[in-house]
């Protein structure tokens, strides 16, 4: 049965008696029970902003569930001291107190192993985990979610584009904080169990981000796409923040166990909330209001009806997807490389303990925030100004973005054991990569706003990789007695710099912020969305009232590269962030 007639408003519902007969019994008490149920007092927030905070703490849930394992680790191993000289006095830090650091001498030629916390030999050992687990087994389990989340990039774009993105969405964070109890379970039994876990938790969230780009195309009016955007994926920062700081917590108080089932549980109690009150479409949505039901379909369009075929040959031949994902590549190699190995670092070399190595290794992230969140509004202002273009704008953020962090990460091969520029440089390198979240991050909707899922698909698999080969890098360099090791790190933080500004440059080049011929209004379309689009044919004059109203209409436009498109038009599918899609069977 048509899932329009599923999703009707009730008053269709009402005056439609074929409707009625079609609908089964169970269909119509699960409509009547979505309307029933409603947040007391949240009558006031418009379901596209209360989607946007579900999505919010659907990333939250993800990324914890993500980074969860790069703090817990250090509490599950036994990271004995190495047996190489310790540092040379020049390159000690001034030891707090906070810290209690001592001095040691050693020459200096020789390999830098910084100094240990002055505590007892018994509360070292309390410290250390159980499991005596080598640096190159810890960085292949700390890749080998990506080995999982690789795979199911592509077919979760299509998934959501034919059946809507609300199940894979939920269901990618719900099955991973099922995994999420068994990871101790693993652990006690063999870390090749644990991989394998971390395998299946990165298959259920590689639906994610194709689901959320999906569900920002049937949610977001292009002129609040920024905002909900921006509100959507802030959840990524937060969880990562919220998690690299509680997991600390908990690792030390309650055990590393609690780690993977504190989160696990939040999982859970998140995706109940989910399945009760999100939809794919306002079309689908039991409680939203007619008059936002009707201002988001003629902003964007409705997603009734046959989707459009998908124009392979041209995205897979178009050199600005394939600089998306070089782009992509690149900025994921330094992100993944730190995102799973600041703990360790923090840990093997600069010994912090576990409580506060979880608070320093959510600093960078928080400064992330203080760095995106400007530069998208300065960007957006001079766009709006007309003093750049799109691909200007797309290629000088990207290039910032990822040649200051880059020096940061080189300045930090020397800085030693110095712990506060250390932490400084490390805080930076992090931080400042914000700023190339207005570079590719969004580039896909500039090239293709209709298929914009598609693509994040295509460039998510490549720019997942990463994930898996440099965890995995990082283990091999810092594996052995001398791994521990400034030098060692060093060379680790070397690599990505390289990466990462080779890849930049790249993109610089080659990045395009122009809609790709496919996005071209087709023939066979509608006549009102030829009109839309620039079509000759004249359309009808309008009343004095309507003039007024089509005048407040056209200043809800939105331009992408050198096409404006209007929201007049229900059938206006080239405003999408995503394709098009196909009504829920």
């Amino acid at each position: 049965m048509s899932a329009h007639l599923i999703s009707a408003p009730s008053k269709f519902l009402t005056s439609n008696p074929l409707a009625i007969m079609d609908m089964t019994v169970i269909e119509m008490n699960r409509l009547r029970f979505l309307r029933a149920i409603r947040i007391p007092g949240t009558n006031w927030i418009p379901s596209r902003y209360a989607m946007s905070a579900l999505c919010f703490f659907g990333f939250f849930n993800l990324y914890a569930l993500r980074v969860n394992m790069s703090v817990g680790i250090v509490a599950m191993v036994n990271n004995t001291r190495p047996a190489v000289p310790v540092v040379s006095p020049a390159l000690i830090a001034n030891s707090s107190d906070a810290l209690n650091f001592t001095p040691a001498v050693v020459s200096v030629n020789q390999d830098i192993v910084c100094p240990y916390p002055n505590i007892s030999s018994s509360d070292r050992r309390r410290q250390q985990g159980r499991f005596n687990w080598s640096n190159q087994v810890q960085g292949v389990i700390l890749g080998s979610f990506f080995y999982g989340y690789i795979t199911t990039q592509l077919i979760g774009g299509y998934i959501c584009s034919r059946f809507g993105a609300k199940q894979p969405f939920g269901l990618s964070i719900f099955l991973s904080a099922i995994l999420s109890f068994f990871i101790p379970l693993a652990a006690e039994y063999h870390y090749g169990a644990v991989i394998g876990i971390r395998v299946l938790q990165g298959i259920t969230e590689g639906f994610s981000y194709p689901a959320m780009h999906t569900l920002l195309g049937r949610w977001a009016p292009p002129n609040e796409r920024s905002r909900i955007a921006a509100i959507s994926y802030a959840g990524v920062q937060v969880g990562t923040v919220v998690t690299m700081l509680l997991s600390g917590v908990l690792a030390e108080q309650l055990g590393w166990e609690s780690v993977f089932h504190f989160f696990g549980a939040l999982g859970i109690i998140w995706y109940i909330v989910w399945v009760l009150y999100a939809s794919s479409s306002p079309e689908e949505h039991p409680r939203i209001s007619e008059a936002e039901r009707r201002m988001i379909l003629n902003a964007i369009g409705a997603t009734a009806g046959r989707s459009p075929p998908i124009p392979w040959r041209k995205i897979l031949c178009s050199v600005p997807v394939w600089t998306v994902c070089v782009g992509a590549f690149g900025h994921n190699w330094g992100f993944y490389t730190l995102l799973t190995n600041i703990p360790s670092y923090l840990s093997k070399v600069l010994h912090f303990r576990i409580q506060s190595n979880g608070f320093i290794s959510a600093l960078p992230y928080i400064t992330t925030v203080c760095f995106a969140i400007p530069t998208g509004y300065v960007v957006d202002v001079l766009r709006r100004r007309k003093l750049v273009t799109t691909t200007w704008a797309r290629r000088w953020c990207h290039l910032i973005g990822q040649v200051l962090p880059s020096m940061c990460l080189i300045l930090l091969g020397f800085v030693g054991c110095d712990l506060y520029s250390a932490v400084a440089l490390l805080t930076l390198a992090v931080g400042l990569d914000g700023i190339a979240a207005s570079g590719y991050q969004f580039n896909h909707v500039d090239i293709s706003p209709t298929y914009a899922g598609i693509l994040m698909g295509l460039s998510n698999t490549v720019s997942s990789v990463p994930g898996m080969i440099g965890p995995y890098i990082v283990g091999v360099i810092t594996n052995g007695p001398s791994g521990n090791t400034v030098a060692a790190w060093r060379l680790v933080f070397y690599i990505t710099a390289a990466v990462s500004v080779s890849c930049a440059i790249f993109f610089f080049i080659f990045a395009s912020g122009e809609l790709g011929d496919w996005e071209i209004v087709r023939p066979d379309e509608s006549n009102e969305t030829k009109k839309l689009s620039g079509n000759r044919d004249p359309s009808p004059t309008p009343s004095p009232a309507q003039d007024s109203q089509t005048q407040e209409e056209e200043l809800e436009g939105v331009t992408y590269g050198k096409v404006r498109y209007r929201a007049k038009s229900i059938q206006l599918h080239p405003s999408s962030t995503t394709m098009t899609l196909a009504e829920q069977p």
